[in-house]
């Protein structure tokens, strides 16, 4: 389920996290994104995925944009479906390491 497996993760247990990354991916329950706003989220997406379109995650970023959502979209250019190299890349450990779960106990 990769971005849609986060997505709905989040979307069902959004004190559970503190931070997600989902890659490529959309959420059916986007009528209710804003349940998510304050969860800090890193969104990637290729602009060329011939899979899910990049629009799908478009979609959901405006959606947050409207209700305050603490989100960074980064859009990859030329980028198809397989980006998961992307875990290569040291900031975003650097940046999920700064996230805190407020809500946790």
């Amino acid at each position: 389920m990769g971005g849609f497996g986060t997505w709905q993760a989040a979307m069902d247990y959004p004190d559970r996290f503190a931070a997600i990354i989902p890659l490529c991916g959309g959420c059916n329950e986007s009528t209710e994104i804003c349940r998510i706003n304050k969860l800090p989220i890193w969104i990637f997406h290729g602009t060329a995925d011939s899979m899910i379109n990049v629009n799908e995650t478009e979609r959901l970023v405006h959606r947050l944009e409207k209700c305050n959502g603490n989100i960074k979209f980064t859009r990859l250019e030329n980028g198809g479906h397989g980006i998961q190299d992307i875990y290569e890349r040291q900031e975003i450990y650097d940046w999920l390491k700064r996230q805190k779960n407020k809500n946790a106990t």
